[in-house]
């Protein structure tokens, strides 16, 4: 294995006793993998760090069970432009799509 691999296997995070058996497209994609999660996480840190200073600026907090409440709620599904034109197709051939 050369040295260029070697280092980025460890920095993937993957036992370097077990990176030879992947390949170098698997290899490229657990690092893709890892980038993304490293992306997300960035995102996440930035997004807590916006939120924190919001926050601190308001003169007063709304109660925490307000800003709670629609955590766990699915998001409302929003029919996209395609679904209207789809169903609009629907419609002309007789079909209720609802």
């Amino acid at each position: 294995m050369s040295v260029f691999l070697e280092k980025a296997v460890v920095q993937f995070g993957i036992d370097p006793l077990v990176a030879g058996e992947y390949t170098p497209y698997e290899l490229y994609l657990i690092g893709k993998q890892v980038q993304e999660r490293n992306y997300r996480e960035f995102e996440n840190a930035l997004t807590l760090a916006w939120h924190t200073e919001a926050f601190a600026r308001q003169r007063r907090l709304p109660k925490l069970e307000k800003i709670l409440k629609n955590v766990r709620k699915p998001p409302k599904r929003t029919d996209s432009r395609s679904d209207a034109i789809l169903k609009a197709m629907a419609a002309a051939k007789g079909v209720i799509i609802k």
